[in-house]
């Protein structure tokens, strides 16, 4: 049953958030910045455009202030930063995530601005979280399945089988914290459980200490939610 259910949650968990740093969820420019990204459409055919050029062409299209941070050019050239990307009426995110995540870039709001920026740049400022997993450890179990044995209507077996009883086995075994843990580790954060110093994981007595930024941050909690699907 593990293994079925990384492979159910592998699936679920394909396309992740587009980051959201910075920034009250109140504030009227945020969400009409979010508004744009979730419901405009756009048609785009970029061979080998530079990224300012890329993402120009987005900025003139949306009315939205889209900035290159500086540090994506530390650590990748233009070459490197090009574009060649062909859709059609697809939605601004989806663009952006197309033209990003191949880069190990993402995109962050922050005072009325996207900015894009190294994925790292926003993992390794982390805070610490709890979260209260005692439920998991108990009821997901790796039950060992029906117990199938065909009866005939003697004890010695003499006459024809007529029928079969079913025998509900004890569950092996309950999920472990261990098991929990990794699957936290694989399911969320990419590379930054072992890039970035400053995060951390550790399970104990049922609860999920976690160091982390606010981006996985998200994707924790919504890989718990999906962990408790399959109570």
């Amino acid at each position: 049953m593990k293994t079925m259910l990384t492979a159910a949650l592998l699936g679920l968990l394909a396309f992740p958030a587009m980051a959201q740093e910075g920034g009250n969820e109140s504030d009227p420019r945020k969400q009409e910045v979010l508004s744009k990204l979730n419901t405009m459409r756009i048609t785009v055919d970029f061979a080998n455009t530079t990224m300012e050029e890329a993402v120009g062409y987005l900025r003139d299209f949306s009315g939205l202030n889209i900035i290159v941070d500086a540090e994506v050019y530390k650590n990748q050239s233009e070459d490197q930063l090009k574009v060649t990307l062909k859709v059609k009426d697809l939605l601004l995110k989806s663009v952006l995530k197309l033209m990003l995540n191949s880069r190990e870039l993402t995109a962050m709001y922050k005072e009325g601005v996207v900015l894009i920026v190294p994925k790292g740049k926003i993992d390794k400022a982390v805070t610490l979280q709890l979260y209260d997993v005692r439920d998991l450890l108990v009821k997901i179990q790796d039950f060992a399945g029906p117990k199938v044995e065909l009866v005939s209507p003697s004890k010695g077996g003499g006459g024809p089988l007529t029928g079969a009883t079913f025998t509900l086995e004890e569950p092996r075994s309950t999920i472990t914290e261990e098991f929990v843990t990794e699957m936290v580790k694989q399911n969320t954060g990419d590379k930054s459980w072992d890039e970035n110093p400053n995060a951390s994981i550790n399970l104990t007595n049922g609860v999920l200490v976690v160091s982390q930024s606010k981006r996985v941050h998200e994707e924790i909690k919504r890989f718990i939610n999906l962990l408790r699907q399959f109570k």
